[in-house]
């Protein structure tokens, strides 16, 4: 057996005209014993060394004196002769909460393989369990003979992942030499095609837009059982509870063929945070936003204020989206980092940039600064935005206007020494946009008006990753989502329900007993059912408004009356366990009726645009 697999990586080594080593492995997954177990033979027909390092949840087997361990780097070191292969074994047990062995799934994204350097050609041997399907990462080509799969590669990948199941079904189109997969189950296989061209399309999209050829010869779709929705190397998984969703097929489908090459094929060094998943909202979720990317920016510089703020850390520090603070970091601040670039660059040497990077860094790793330095940004753009936590905080006083002329002080704080603040003059049938330059502290800024029937307002496009102004701020659910502290009033034991979904609930009172002083500049959940106690009707009577419909469960928020800052008020009529699970999904709400637990109306508050600094 020794002796075959010796001469089939010899011609395997000829065959690709390469003098690299190469590697047949055989892998076994025993669904019994919740392990895989797997061997490893590597040859080469001239001297060389090869490192393998295993992974937490490996174990190594081998009696080759050719094989030592280096205890300072981790890793077992190979000495290859070039005349007879070295064979050894592993084993890996599944402890990782993303991997799942069943008697009718597999899933294993912690890859089934150690990580095996210098390694071109492979060939790897997966025994599956009986009437199982599957497809493993990467590969260049495969095959299935009942239940050994082989798959080929040109270069062995440091981690290859592998799903499979009873219930799978895969379905295959080819575009321009890349095979795109689909492994649904069974009662989904009417997706296939759906997402098979979904793919294809954004993949072509993506070359097209970076002149980059799709990282990998091929890209699976795979369905999980559990509740998963991510990218790895030339996979996007979807769970089964979303898979059938459309907002997979019209956006996450998108995000995930991105991440290969943002995340899969460059990957981030981290050495100044994880930029990743800034460029793929930027050139996913947001890209898509054709119609109205400056009411996504509004949306972004609103949810971090209601989730971050004060809270904020610099962009460094951000690793992976372990909430919606960081959600609102990584992603949504470090989209507005990119947009400021893009302005700051120009759409044409922007995109250049975005081209250039890819070309350089496919197949290695990357950082925020590499990133930025190609779009053409200097070091005081990147200290201020990735190391630095303090956005643009602007303010305005002294306006006067006299003949035709409007003058102010505009206060910045925040943002490199110098920064372009956007402005728009609107005038009867016209309008104008630009910029004026400022420096930190105090700006004199003067602008010739067409008449006293002009409006004047600055950075209504959102183009500053800057604190909103009061009258900016839309209330919306996810101010009570993301605040520090909430009062709770309700009956007796209902703040036990609410701060399953609301940790940060930190004082209660009954709402009968609910007065003035509990209201003061505080944010406030008041439960109620399908009456208004007359205690809470007076509190309210000459301050604000509210309507719900009665039997049915409704939540409102409003700007606290009795607050001199940014304070809300959740209003929560016939509230269920059930109905505040979905209330998560509403944060940028101001208004959702469930019947039954369905919503059947919601609505969005909207403020003005911008800082208006004159005008009606």
């Amino acid at each position: 057996m020794k002796k075959t697999a010796f001469i089939l990586l010899i011609i395997l080594a000829f065959y690709y005209k390469s003098f690299a080593a190469a590697a047949i492995i055989k892998s076994e997954i025993d669904i019994n014993l919740n392990m895989i177990k797997g061997s490893i033979t590597i040859a080469s027909t001239k001297a060389e060394t090869v490192t393998v390092s295993l992974y937490d949840d490996m174990q190594l087997l081998c009696n080759d004196k050719r094989i030592k361990y280096n205890k300072n780097s981790k890793e077992y070191i190979i000495s290859l002769d070039g005349l007879s292969p070295v064979i050894f074994s592993y084993i890996k047990n599944i402890t990782s909460k993303t991997d799942t062995i069943s008697k009718d799934f597999i899933s294993v994204y912690s890859s089934i393989i150690p990580v095996v350097t210098n390694i071109e050609n492979a060939e790897l041997y997966i025994n599956i369990p009986e009437n199982f399907q599957g497809l493993a990462s990467q590969f260049v080509t495969y095959s299935q003979n009942k239940n050994i799969m082989v798959f080929t590669y040109n270069n062995l990948p440091k981690s290859i992942y592998f799903a499979a199941s009873t219930n799978y079904i895969i379905k295959k189109i080819t575009q321009k030499n890349i095979d795109i997969y689909t492994l649904l189950f069974r009662e989904h296989e009417n997706l296939s095609y759906k997402l098979l061209q979904k793919a294809a399309y954004y993949i072509e999209m993506y070359e097209n837009l970076f002149s980059s050829h799709f990282p990998y010869h091929n890209f699976i779709i795979a369905e999980d059982v559990n509740p998963y929705g991510h990218a790895l190397a030339s996979i996007a998984v979807f769970g089964s509870a979303i898979i059938d969703k459309d907002f997979i097929a019209e956006r996450s489908l998108g995000h995930e063929v991105l991440h290969q090459w943002f995340g899969a094929a460059i990957e981030c060094s981290m050495t100044d945070g994880n930029f990743l998943e800034a460029v793929t909202t930027y050139f996913s979720d947001y890209f898509y936003e054709k119609d109205d990317r400056i009411k996504y920016r509004k949306e972004i510089l609103t949810k971090y204020q209601a989730y971050a703020a004060e809270k904020s850390f610099p962009l460094k520090y951000f690793m992976y989206n372990a909430g919606k603070k960081e959600q609102s970091i990584g992603y949504g601040k470090g989209l507005m980092v990119l947009h400021m670039a893009k302005n700051k660059a120009g759409d044409d040497a922007f995109m250049t940039g975005i081209r250039k990077f890819i070309s350089d860094k496919l197949y290695s790793t990357a950082s925020w600064k590499d990133l930025l330095a190609y779009i053409g940004m200097d070091d005081d753009f990147y200290r201020n935005w990735i190391h630095n936590k303090d956005d643009i905080i602007l303010s305005v006083n002294n306006a006067v206007f006299q003949d035709n002329t409007l003058a102010f002080n505009l206060i910045r704080k925040g943002g490199e020494e110098e920064v372009d603040i956007p402005f728009t003059h609107i005038s009867e049938n016209h309008i104008v946009t630009g910029k004026f330059k400022t420096k930190k502290g105090v700006n004199q800024i003067m602008y010739n008006l067409k008449s006293d029937n002009d409006t004047f307002i600055i950075d209504d496009r959102y183009d500053l990753m800057r604190t909103l102004y009061p009258a900016e701020i839309a209330p919306s659910f996810d101010y009570i989502f993301g605040a520090d502290e909430i009062l709770f009033a309700g009956n007796k034991n209902e703040d036990k329900l609410f701060e399953r979904v609301f940790p940060n609930i930190k004082e209660t009172v009954h709402i009968r007993k609910l007065s003035i002083h509990h209201l003061k500049d505080k944010n406030i959940i008041i439960a109620m059912g399908n009456i208004v106690p007359q205690t809470v009707a007076e509190l309210f009577k000459s301050k604000l408004t509210f309507a719900f419909e009665i039997g049915n469960t409704t939540y409102k928020i409003v700007r606290n009356p009795y607050s001199q800052g940014d304070r809300f008020i959740m209003f929560s009529f016939n509230h269920t366990k059930e109905s505040l699970n979905k209330l998560t999904h509403y944060g940028s709400y101001s208004y959702i009726t469930l019947n039954k637990n369905e919503v059947t109306a919601k609505e969005k508050n909207t403020m003005p645009n911008g800082i208006k600094i004159f005008g009606r």
